[in-house]
């Protein structure tokens, strides 16, 4: 029989299954990357990222709760993605690790590749996974990884480095049943930024997301800050400062209340509002109109985009993964 093309692609295209899945940062990234792929299924359970994902997916089921899937049941794949609950080992959470359940996930993760055996697994978690703190879960996560039969290498990344202006530390672990070339690193090359933080605000924004004179008072008072700005800049109430470097802040969760937009003074007054939603996934490696965000809220979208990967640098990844 001859092959036509399109059954070649067919044939060629990488079945991923991907966990945790938020907005489906993986999918995003290996379309960016236009790599061929199929999603066989995906694992949520937070309904808004169920929602996001299925405006932007559609007709991939949900096999729900991770820790409820019988990996028997479900269909092969090439690739594992996921991006395992971060709360136990970031500092804006638990910092609890192995001591918490949601640092126990991982296991899930073991549990479901030992039996399906892909021949590649993508993870990401925050920063503090490489911490002294966490070591012995960090080894452990290795270790478990090369015992049903992995070579596995690791990166700490930083979006800023890849493109887009915001401080965004992530660990990268890719495992593989392949053999890794010697020196054979998962970072792309890093490129200088073109853009900076006013570059990605949007041009008219509603009058609602400004805070008004006393909120504004209220968070010079606390963060002590000159907000006397010649362009726009990411204040971080967290660390209280303004980025003068022209970089956001890693985006949180929008309950932390972390993050602000510094605009110059408008009729000798501070200016002060909250990132957009549009910005928010700017921020994320999107360009507009690539992600249909639907009727969630503003809450629910940032929730989303705080959560999730940055689809710009894990593009990045998945070529120098595939090619």
């Amino acid at each position: 029989k001859i092959i036509t093309k399109m059954e070649k692609e067919e044939m060629n295209k990488i079945r991923v299954f991907d966990a945790f899945a938020g907005y489906g940062g993986a999918s995003f990234g290996l379309k960016k990357a236009e790599i061929p792929h199929e999603v066989i299924g995906y694992s949520e359970i937070h309904p808004h990222s169920i929602k996001l994902y299925e405006l932007n997916h559609k007709g991939i089921k949900n096999f729900g709760d991770i820790t409820e899937i019988n990996p028997n049941e479900l269909p092969d794949f090439d690739f594992f993605t996921g991006g395992f609950p971060c709360q136990a080992f970031s500092s804006a959470g638990s910092n609890h690790g192995e001591l918490d359940t949601r640092g126990t996930l991982f296991y899930e993760i073991i549990r479901i590749c030992e039996v399906k055996q892909p021949d590649f697994i993508l993870l990401e978690n925050v920063k503090g996974l490489f911490s002294n703190r966490h070591k012995k879960t960090f080894s452990k996560i290795i270790s478990e990884l090369q015992r049903i039969g992995y070579n596995v290498v690791y990166e700490l990344l930083n979006s800023k480095d890849f493109g887009i202006p915001q401080n965004r530390e992530r660990v990268w672990i890719f495992a593989t049943k392949k053999d890794i070339p010697k020196n054979w690193s998962l970072a792309p090359e890093k490129e200088k930024l073109e853009i900076t933080f006013k570059d990605i605000l949007e041009k008219e924004v509603h009058e609602n997301y400004y805070k008004n004179e006393d909120q504004t008072k209220r968070v010079i008072e606390l963060t002590k800050v000159d907000m006397d700005v010649p362009e726009p800049l990411c204040l971080d109430i967290y660390n209280k400062r303004i980025r003068y470097d022209k970089i956001c802040m890693t985006i949180t969760e929008p309950h932390h209340n972390t993050m602000r937009v510094i605009e110059p003074k408008k009729d000798g007054k501070f200016r002060m509002r909250k990132v957009t939603e549009k910005e928010h996934f700017r921020l994320m490696g999107f360009k507009d109109g690539e992600i249909n965000m639907g009727d969630l809220s503003y809450t629910e979208l940032c929730r989303c985009a705080g959560n999730g990967w940055d689809i710009n640098i894990v593009s990045k990844i998945m070529k120098k993964i595939f090619n």
